[in-house]
């Protein structure tokens, strides 16, 4: 029994069955061939072109072959939302290697361990986590640091002007280490060779760390296969108020989290929407002006953002423009009735609240884009999701409606299981 989806709006399918065997390195490719030019990625006004994506991703993968990465191995990003982690991603995945974003404000403790139970050997690190790196990267596994300065992918003004007044406030100017190199070194050469791996949907891309609410985060496995389905059924929920290879995604959430890797990514993917990415969504200011200049239709955040938003005084004053928002999506926690009231007010646009965890890999329940938004609901399971409320003692006993439980999720995209970790994955 289904009964949510009667409640469907009425341009969403009840199943996407069959999903395609594609991966997100397939979408690329067909999107780099068929429209080279068109951006995929917008990053501080400078725009990256899905062929050009391609392309650097290319030149990265045959930098990791020559550094000896091999299908299965682990690449570990400690970066914020930036080119770098996108061509890094992609770079790692055409060599058939597994991509394990880390938050770079992880504690020491914390990153050493997710880096050394990942095994990774090869890590991408932004300039300035680079010396809190070097002292802890004996404990772990790493034998090969690519450092890269987030100014490498600014226009060529606002470069000049961090390299004169916030380079060396940031940290981000440093000396790299013997044996230690430079991203944007390994990116120039001409023609880059194409690798010849192809991973299968079915094989490992991602390790994420778990919300680690009981200890040291645990390491969730995904494969090219989830992404893809994720993504698809993000499109299949949100198409009505999106067109595909127009509409603006912006991401000020982090691509190190379930939320902006496996979710808001794989829908840029899918539906060639091209990504805004935020690199720091602690400066409200420099994201209201985005959203002023690049006129996004899609805004994804969590309360604590959303609410820090409405209450900044270029927002309150009435000076900021949010009239090309059509979606904001919503997950994390809970939100108040009178946020949403004063979003939708303030933008004309639909506020959705949505709810997922890392090991369901991402699209899992949310409130519709064209039916009833209730207050204090997240809504109703995507496409291919089942949810059942069980007793929570006992995980099997259905809970009659209206009763408190926990939530069980079957997906066809959930995890493939926790990284070397049997006994956590059975449980």
């Amino acid at each position: 029994m289904r009964p949510w989806l009667a409640h469907y709006d009425s341009d969403v399918p009840q199943t996407l069955a069959p999903y395609p065997e594609r991966t997100l390195l397939d979408y690329l490719a067909d999107h780099a061939r068929e429209h080279t030019h068109d951006p995929g990625l917008i990053f501080e006004g400078k725009r990256i072109s899905w062929g050009e994506l391609d392309r650097l991703s290319d030149a990265f993968a045959a930098a990791l072959v020559e550094l000896g990465v091999v299908a299965g191995d682990r690449v570990a990003l400690i970066l914020p939302n930036c080119p770098q982690f996108l061509i890094a991603e992609f770079g790692t995945w055409k060599v058939g290697a597994i991509v394990a974003p880390l938050n770079p404000v992880y504690t020491e403790q914390e990153l050493a361990t997710l880096l050394a139970s990942s095994g990774a050997k090869v890590v991408v690190v932004l300039t300035r986590y680079y010396e809190r790196l070097k002292s802890y990267q004996a404990r772990t596994s790493v034998t090969t640091v690519i450092a890269t300065n987030i100014k490498e992918y600014l226009k060529p003004l606002t470069r000049l002007l961090f390299t004169a007044f916030k380079e060396k406030d940031e940290g981000d100017c440093v000396e790299l280490r013997d044996g230690d190199l430079a991203f944007a070194e390994l990116l120039h050469r001409d023609n880059p060779p194409k690798t010849t791996t192809q991973p299968h949907p079915d094989e490992d891309a991602t390790i994420l760390p778990s919300g680690g609410t009981t200890g040291i985060p645990k390491g969730v496995v995904g494969s090219h296969r989830n992404m893809v389905l994720a993504g698809l059924q993000l499109h299949a929920w949100l198409h009505s108020a999106l067109q595909d290879g127009r509409d603006v995604l912006m991401v000020p959430l982090p691509l190190f989290h379930v939320y902006g890797l496996i979710g808001v990514q794989s829908l840029s993917i899918v539906a060639r929407m091209p990504m805004l990415l935020v690199a720091n969504p602690r400066d409200i200011k420099g994201m209201l002006n985005a959203i002023g200049h690049e006129k996004p239709s899609f805004f994804c955040t969590v309360p604590a953002l959303l609410s820090a938003i409405l209450n900044h005084a270029q927002v309150t004053s009435g000076k900021a423009s949010f009239s090309s928002l059509k979606i904001c999506f919503s997950g994390g926690a809970p939100l108040m009735g009178e946020t949403i009231r004063r979003y939708q007010e303030l933008t004309g646009g639909r506020l959705i609240q949505g709810y997922s965890l890392t090991e369901a890999q991402m699209a899992a329940i949310a409130n519709p884009v064209r039916g009833p938004n209730k207050v204090g609901s997240i809504g109703m399971p995507l496409p291919d999701v089942d949810i059942r409320i069980v007793e929570a003692e006992e995980g099997a006993t259905e809970m009659p409606q209206g009763q408190v439980g926990e939530v069980i999720i079957r997906a066809p995209q959930r995890m493939r299981g926790y990284w070397n970790n049997d006994a956590e994955t059975k449980l």
